[in-house]
């Protein structure tokens, strides 16, 4: 009996990682157009984004990833020790010849290098390789996509029970910020990316989303989708109260972006200018995945110092 107990167990536990590895079909999208793409358990991954890099180190990937590219931030802490044994193909883009050299059969990452100018669908089909385009890209994405991202890299790995502890994690500290702000006066936000003549900033998007969640209203949040330039007029008109500058390893200097700021005769008045209202957070940050929760965190102790 005992014996016939222990084949149960071993035949259960062998159902269930046939059913964690099954095959899952996630609909993608490249330049605006939909179409499904179905993964058959990948074993060699390559990320071309700090953020995607960062999501399958939270889920435990390491082993699969063959390389990664174009990290805008030093890695979270929390996965250096995994991240400093892995292949680096490249600073920005790899070449075809190098993304090809470590075999993948599995591109995730920007959404951008999805087109024709890196790893369009025909050279992803013709090199065996099976993409997977990170929601958090989406037109008008919020913190619901980096979720979905987790879920669907979780599906696609087996590693489903693993993703679900990242997801609660994030809930329940995004929950507690957003509780603890509930009632507060909503703040207006400006997101400073880089430009003196024009400011480059975010629109609608995950950012905004992260911003809300943390008792903020992104200023530009109504006129756009995801980056864009606007005017110093519309900035000081909308005269916000806290200004995020962006640091990413592409974008400059990030303490001469905050003296620009702080020095620019024409942003004097501009209350987040004037009380010294501006705090720097990471691109990695504000993309989407596991630093999400911790960014929101942050927001919130900034906007609503005297709730936490």
């Amino acid at each position: 009996m005992k014996k016939l107990c222990t084949i149960l167990a071993i035949l259960m536990a062998l159902c269930m990682c046939a059913s964690a590895l099954a095959e899952v079909t996630i609909t993608n999208t490249y330049n605006g157009e939909d179409f499904d793409i179905t993964y058959d358990n990948p074993q060699r991954i390559v990320s071309t984004a700090g953020f995607t890099t960062e999501m399958l180190l939270a889920l435990g990937l390491e082993d699969r990833i063959v390389g990664y590219s174009y990290m805008d931030n030093e890695i979270f802490p929390a996965y250096k020790e995994a991240f400093d044994k892995l292949n680096c193909l490249s600073d920005e883009w790899p070449s075809d010849e190098v993304l090809l050299s470590v075999e993948p059969d599995f591109v995730t990452g920007w959404a951008s290098g999805f087109s024709d100018k890196h790893y369009n669908q025909a050279f992803c089909e013709t090199n065996g390789i099976l993409p997977y385009v990170p929601k958090v890209e989406g037109e008008n994405a919020s913190i619901g996509e980096a979720y979905e991202d987790l879920t669907n890299l979780g599906e696609i790995f087996g590693v489903q029970d693993r993703a679900a502890e990242v997801i609660n994690d994030m809930q329940t500290r995004i929950a507690a910020v957003e509780a603890a702000t509930k009632d507060a006066e909503t703040v207006r936000v400006f997101i400073y990316d880089s430009g003196e003549d024009e400011p480059f900033t975010l629109g609608a998007g995950l950012a905004s989303d992260m911003i809300a969640a943390a008792g903020g209203k992104n200023i530009f949040e109504d006129d756009f989708n995801y980056w864009g330039t606007v005017a110093w007029e519309s900035v000081i008109d909308r005269d916000p109260e806290y200004i995020i500058v962006m640091d990413y390893f592409a974008g400059g200097n990030t303490q001469e972006k905050i003296d620009f700021l702080k020095n620019n005769e024409a942003l004097a008045d501009v209350t987040a200018v004037r009380e010294g209202n501006i705090f720097v957070l990471g691109l990695t940050d504000v993309t989407g995945g596991v630093r999400n929760a911790e960014a929101i965190e942050t927001m919130g102790h900034n906007f609503h110092a005297d709730l936490f």
